[in-house]
């Protein structure tokens, strides 16, 4: 039989049996689970089982369902699925022996390109601002370039008073 285990603060460590073919997961008491939570919609979600497979599905909540990090609004799940209600985590886990069919959106191709892996050019710089344009860096050295003028002018001038002063 397949189990939700709480994993967030207000349902850690708490077991539901799937004990039925429509599995409701909502803050109303007449939920089969019912969460005393402000992110969790009335009748929140629902799991269905057909056979030894399991689909959740969203009611249209407010802050969504999500299934292992991806918001959803029907997913299968399978053992060692991470379900968010709201903000209340579950671990979802069926038991030895059962057949639990994989979603088919949880399949990845990977493609593999001949040769050794390079940066793209777009990646000049990892900085998060961008490279720095020539422009400014110019800008800079003519700003420098003032300062250091102006500051000689001011040395001469001191030396010029000190010397007539006498």
């Amino acid at each position: 039989m397949a189990v939700l285990i709480g994993m967030s603060e207000e349902v850690r460590g708490k077991k539901a049996e799937i004990d039925k073919d429509e599995f409701v997961i909502g803050r109303k008491s007449e939920n089969d689970i019912s969460i005393d939570n402000p992110t969790v919609s009335g009748k929140h979600c629902i799991i269905v089982r057909t056979g030894n497979r399991y689909m959740v599905r969203d009611m249209g909540s407010t802050n969504g369902t999500s299934v292992n990090s991806r918001e959803i609004t029907e997913s299968g799940l399978k053992p060692k699925d991470i379900l968010r209600v709201g903000s209340i985590e579950f671990l979802f886990d069926a038991t030895p022996g059962e057949v639990i069919e994989k979603d088919k959106e949880s399949t990845a191709e990977v493609e593999v390109a001949p040769g050794p892996a390079a940066a793209p050019e777009s990646f000049g710089s990892i900085s998060p601002f961008g490279t720095r344009g020539r422009e400014a860096r110019k800008l800079w050295y003519m700003l420098i370039t003032a300062i250091g003028i102006l500051a000689l002018v001011g040395v001469f001038y001191f030396f010029y008073i000190l010397i007539t002063d006498h």
